[in-house]
This record gives C-alpha cells, structure tokens and sequence, in this order.
C-alpha cells in the first residue's frame, strides 16, 4: 500500500521497560531458532549524530527510513531520508556501516 504521506512526528516513545521487553524477546526469538548473536547477527546498530543529521539536514528530509541488509555475510541496516511524501530520498545520503554490538557493546540498562 503507497505512502501519501510522512509526518515529521511520526514515531512512539517507549519506556525503559519496554525496550528491555523487545529486546529480550529478539534475543528469544534467536535462541529459539538457534541463531548466535555475533557480528554476523548483531545485537545493535550505533550511528553517529554527525551522519544521522546530515540525512536529516538534506532538503525535504522529514524522517529516515531503516531497512533490513544483508552483506558479507552479515546482518546490515540501511538508514535513508524520508520526504513528506513518504518517498525515500533515494538521490540523497544513504548511511550503514555503524558501530555493532557484539563486539562493541555498552554497559547500559537498555539490553540487560
């Protein structure tokens, strides 16, 4: 089903509780399939301000798009702006290639 459009505010907010919630349930849902969380299937994706405001900062952006990759081998996510149409700004930046975790994992409450 075509977009008609995009808002800028599009999006939830969630609690702590909850993200600790969906994150524990895809580590589950690995176990139970017999799937490692490595490098190769990533527990995280990091992206650095700078890269994620230049996708912002383009004319027309309203948002960014994340979809699922695959390369080498590996699980990859693919970050694209978005414009009030909906339409992925394909011409634009498109970012991937961050910081996974394992094996750069923080100490944060958000994945205990």
């Amino acid at each position: 089903m075509p977009i008609n459009s995009f808002s800028p505010d599009s999006g939830s907010f969630i609690s702590l509780s909850e993200a600790n919630t969906m994150i524990s349930n895809w580590e589950s849902l690995q176990s139970s399939l017999n799937i490692a969380i490595t490098q190769a299937n990533p527990l995280s994706h990091g992206y650095g301000k700078n890269k994620i405001e230049t996708i912002l900062n383009q004319s027309g952006c309203v948002g960014i798009r994340i979809y699922n990759g695959y390369s080498n081998s590996e699980r990859k996510l693919v970050l694209v702006g978005i414009d009030s149409s909906g339409n992925d700004m394909d011409s634009g930046n498109i970012l991937d290639v961050g910081v996974i975790c394992p094996p750069n994992c923080p100490a944060s409450s958000i994945n205990d």
